[in-house]
């Protein structure tokens, strides 16, 4: 029962001091990589930095006991932070007093939401959310993350109504730039770059924030008109139970629906990418629903914001060798140490924001899929093309409506296909007894006499009329009077509906006046049953008008043999279920 209540625990059976010593090492690893990435992706929410630490201790000790996965780091990510604060501008003046108090309610909000999820098994959700339309989306993000931050990185700040509106104005008033806060972010920039390429193991963000520091506390960079963070409360907030303005509640579940469900999205992305044939045990949604839930219920109570799992610290947990969530602990432990004993320090010696700024550029570029995007274009033009109005819409309109119309677009594409499923006449190949689409070799024989076909869907009411229209023009093409037979491959037809079942007693009919039998072949057991079920059809498909393969129904309608037409006929129930 403890295992089942804190699935945490399991990863302790059998827990040795290698495994001790890889965990101490990884999680100092992301220790280092969480403080100026989690002050980072505050100052990106709209959040004063220490709401970024405070999610970095908190949250993850929770997901350490109640996760199902060793593989993934629990914390601020760069795209929760601009869900954040994209939703919650609108409401109130980002870092306001006002703002802080609605942050800290939707992270409570966010915590329920997923708990609930959780609870109701919905880890299912995650499906309603394809490759294209995540592909799409986080791309977007990526360029308004960086665009959120062209401000900060210039020293000029202007209104703009999105990203691309932000970038024209920073350009005709390219004068206006501070040349100080230039010169900082450059460097930064450039500092970062080459770390990654010539020592990419190397905490190049830690040591780029402590030596800004060290540089701006010597040379005062704050009365050269450089924007620093100069103010971090020291120690940790008192333990309080967010008050919900239910008056507002309304405005804030659609952002707290979104940041929910992307956070999971985000982190069920990284578990399955790392999941492995050898692992111990699989990631379970429901559960991960849960910890994540809990975790950001808890950090709402200790001035934290919504997190959810990291790709770039993923990566680093697992290139540093973790091996458990005890790896989550000691990096906790860091950041609660450097809660304590060093935020005093940046009075002394303030932090420019430009820094910050860099380092949530450096960390954001992999979000930009491009490789994926030319991948897919190569692939897939419809798919393409969800991702394209998703990258567009969330770029023009905000991330909410671009994952809503990125979803909408989806299920639109899936309802298409449903409703015009392949459907395909199939010619026999030379010297063989194999029917294949006609349409792909060149070496096959297709009879004036007989139409074969093969239909790959469930046939239902949604796709009966194409069905129908197919059919009839593949006949229509047949020579006058030529036609004797009709053969359907249902071999992929899972299921078929009452409406369907209607329309094809009145197809049956239409070709009988015509002189032309339907024959149906490789029905699978669950469509046997219903035809079989059915009044009108029943009599129909048990008079020798249903075989196993195509070459018996052939067989039958040139020489009346009927060898094998029984087993078409099988239709017990229980034999249904066992297939």
């Amino acid at each position: 029962m403890l295992y089942k209540l804190l699935p945490g625990l399991l990863w302790l059976q059998g827990y040795t001091a290698h495994t001790l010593r890889q965990d101490v090492v990884s999680g100092l690893v992301i220790g280092v990589m969480l403080i100026p990435q989690s002050m980072g992706y505050a100052v990106l929410a709209g959040l004063p930095p220490e709401f970024g630490l405070y999610a970095s201790i908190f949250p993850p000790l929770l997901y350490a006991l109640l996760g199902t996965s060793n593989k993934i780091s629990i914390g601020p990510v760069a795209l929760d932070a601009i869900l954040i604060l994209s939703g919650l501008s609108v409401l109130a003046e980002p870092g306001s007093d006002q703002y802080l108090k609605l942050a800290i309610e939707l992270t409570l909000l966010v915590g329920l939401i997923q708990f609930l999820f959780g609870l109701l098994r919905f880890g299912f959700i995650v499906n309603f959310l394809s490759y294209p339309v995540v592909v799409g989306y986080t791309s977007a993000a990526a360029v308004i993350i960086i665009g959120s931050q062209l401000q900060s990185l210039t020293g000029l700040h202007v209104e703009s109504a999105n990203v691309l509106d932000l970038a024209y104005q920073l350009l005709i008033h390219i004068s206006d730039w501070h040349g100080v806060t230039i010169g900082i972010a450059v460097a930064s920039l450039l500092f970062i770059f080459f770390c990654k390429r010539l020592v990419p193991k190397s905490p190049n963000a830690l040591i780029l924030l402590v030596g800004t520091m060290l540089l701006s506390g010597l040379f005062h960079a704050g009365q050269a008109g450089v924007d620093v963070i100069n103010s971090v409360p020291a120690g940790f907030p008192a333990l309080r139970v967010p008050d919900i303005d239910f008056a507002r509640l309304g405005e804030l579940l659609p952002v707290a629906f979104t940041v929910a469900l992307m956070g999971f999205v985000g982190t069920m992305s990284i578990c399955k990418s790392q999941e492995s044939p050898k692992d111990k045990r699989s990631v379970q949604p429901n559960q991960e629903l849960i910890a994540l839930g809990l975790a950001n219920a808890l950090g709402a109570m200790f001035r934290s914001f919504p997190v959810s799992a990291s790709f770039s610290r993923s990566a680093a947990l697992r290139d540093s060798g973790a091996l458990t969530q005890v790896s989550a602990i000691i990096s906790s432990a860091l950041i609660a140490i450097t809660v304590v004993f060093l935020t005093p320090l940046f009075t002394d010696y303030p932090l420019p924001k430009a820094v910050l700024s860099a380092i949530i550029v450096m960390s954001v570029l992999g979000l930009f899929k491009y490789k994926e995007m030319k991948i897919l274009f190569r692939q897939d033009r419809k798919e393409f093309l969800i991702l394209l109005v998703t990258f567009v819409i969330t770029l023009l309109l905000g991330v909410q409506q671009g994952l809503l119309v990125g979803v909408a677009v989806s299920l639109m594409l899936v309802i298409y296909n449903s409703t015009t499923p392949h459907m395909t006449e199939l010619g026999k190949i030379d010297g063989e007894d194999l029917y294949r689409n006609i349409h792909r070799f060149e070496s096959i024989s297709v009879r004036k006499d007989l139409l074969i076909f093969r239909f790959d869907a469930p046939l239902y009411f949604a796709n009966k009329d194409f069905f129908k229209s197919r059919l009839y023009s593949m006949i229509k093409r047949r020579p006058e009077g030529a036609l004797k037979a009709v053969i359907m491959d249902a071999q992929a037809m899972s299921s078929i509906d009452s409406t369907s079942l209607i329309m094809l007693e009145s197809v049956i009919e239409n070709l009988r006046e015509q002189g032309v039998q339907l024959y149906l072949v490789s029905l699978i057991g669950p469509v046997r049953d219903t035809l079989t079920h059915s009044t009108a059809l029943r009599e129909y498909v048990l008079s020798e008008h249903m075989f196993p393969q195509i070459t018996d129904a052939v067989l039958y309608i040139d020489q009346g043999i009927s060898s094998r037409a029984a087993i078409a006929k099988q239709s017990n129930a229980a034999k249904a279920r066992r297939r």
